[in-house]
């Protein structure tokens, strides 16, 4: 048994999990050292502010810059982490930021301070309810019920997205309609950042799209279900003449691989680094990149794959990524996708390249770091405003 295995199994028994979070993510408070009269509650993940150089998803540097705009704006941060109960008093804050819990806490017993909400994807009911359905689907079609590669979410999280003062939302316009439509009143959606691999040009000069038309990459986390890989693998028996390469998270869901049983034209990498050779080789035969997700932020995944490696998106409006005149927009069904490929056999390569050409650089152009830190800092400020002129 590999130690992904074992850390898979060991995360289930309750008693190691709850000693291992009393040792590892205890809350962090005054993250900064400082002397300030306010103060923030950031309710997300203390893991991230442990961890020195955590690589595998672009919200430890984004959560770090969230951070660091609070004590700039003279708040001493505390952090905790978004999956249980604050056991300290939740009205020495004047802010209270972040999903989760904690935010449900801050909301039912109403406290005097400005409660935003950070959505990292759609609206947790949205997401649930999204996800219930694909098991319900899947169910239909193999008699397994493969809950847990679904994504549900405690719906006390949901009632914090739509209760709290404000949101901000990792996302595009159809990811912020989620928190509209079930309730939530001020919404901000936000772009992310992605992992960047800093020299990428072999991939744009040097893909030979002629190959690589016939490659595309599944790219995802955990809930293999909730993310598509059925559907896609189901769109790649039909067309044997493609290749679909899976990276992610396989080893903990191995019953719904099993399930599936994939065919010969689907080869299961495991988790693979974005920074690592492994990845740029899979990164240079891959044309496309796939994910018929049924509910996300903006998909990291993909922005990833297509920022890094050059790849053209396939993808569900769910995912919350403007394909622009880049891209392909898919259905959360395999026929779909299927229709999809059918129309790319069609396509000349140099129209492909140009799409990839423009994919990467648009991909790079605008999930910055950067532009993340001014969006961000300049919601934050409007929202405090807002909230301070509202409650003079």
């Amino acid at each position: 048994m590999n130690l992904n295995k074992i850390k898979q199994k060991l995360k289930k028994i309750k008693l190691i999990k709850k000693i291992y979070e009393m040792a590892f993510q205890r809350p962090i408070y005054n993250y900064f050292g400082t002397n300030y009269k306010k103060k923030m509650l950031f309710s997300y993940s203390t893991y991230h502010f442990n961890k020195s150089n955590y690589t595998s998803h672009s919200n430890y540097q984004e959560s770090k810059l969230i951070a660091t705009i609070f004590d700039r704006l003279g708040y001493q941060v505390d952090i905790i982490n978004n999956d249980r109960k604050h056991s300290a008093c939740l009205e020495e804050y004047e802010v209270i930021f972040g999903e989760g819990i904690p935010m449900y806490q801050a909301v039912e017993s109403n406290v005097n301070a400005t409660v935003i909400y950070y959505g990292t994807g759609s609206h947790p009911w949205q997401c649930s309810n999204s996800s219930l359905s694909r098991v319900v689907d899947f169910y239909k079609i193999h008699k397994v019920s493969a809950l847990r590669s679904a994504r549900i979410n405690d719906y006390r999280w949901g009632l914090a997205a739509t209760m709290a003062d404000y949101v901000i939302c990792i996302g595009n316009e159809t990811t912020r309609e989620t928190f509209i439509e079930n309730g939530a009143k001020v919404v901000f959606p936000l772009d992310p950042t992605f992992i960047k691999e800093t020299d990428n040009e072999c991939f744009v000069e040097n893909k030979n799209m002629n190959e690589a038309k016939k490659h595309a990459l599944w790219f995802g986390s955990y809930g293999l279900l909730h993310k598509g890989l059925d559907i896609a693998i189901e769109a790649f028996r039909a067309k044997p003449d493609w290749t679909l390469h899976v990276c992610g998270y396989t080893a903990a869901e191995e019953k719904i691989l099993r399930t599936i049983n994939p065919p010969s034209n689907v080869i299961i990498h495991g988790f693979v680094n974005v920074l690592s050779d492994s990845f740029k080789k899979i990164a240079m035969q891959c044309g496309f990149v796939i994910l018929p997700s049924c509910s996300e932020g903006t998909a990291t995944a993909i922005i990833t794959a297509v920022g890094n490696g050059a790849m053209i998106p396939i993808v569900t409006a769910e995912c919350g990524f403007d394909i622009e005149d880049f891209g392909f927009n898919i259905k959360l069904n395999k026929e779909s996708v299927i229709d999809t490929m059918i129309s790319i056999d069609t396509m000349p390569e140099d129209v492909l390249q140009q799409m990839a050409i423009s994919a990467n650089t648009a991909i790079r152009e605008r999930y910055t770091l950067d532009k993340f830190e001014t969006n961000i800092e300049s919601h934050i400020n409007k929202l405090l405003a807002d909230y301070s002129e509202y409650n003079r």
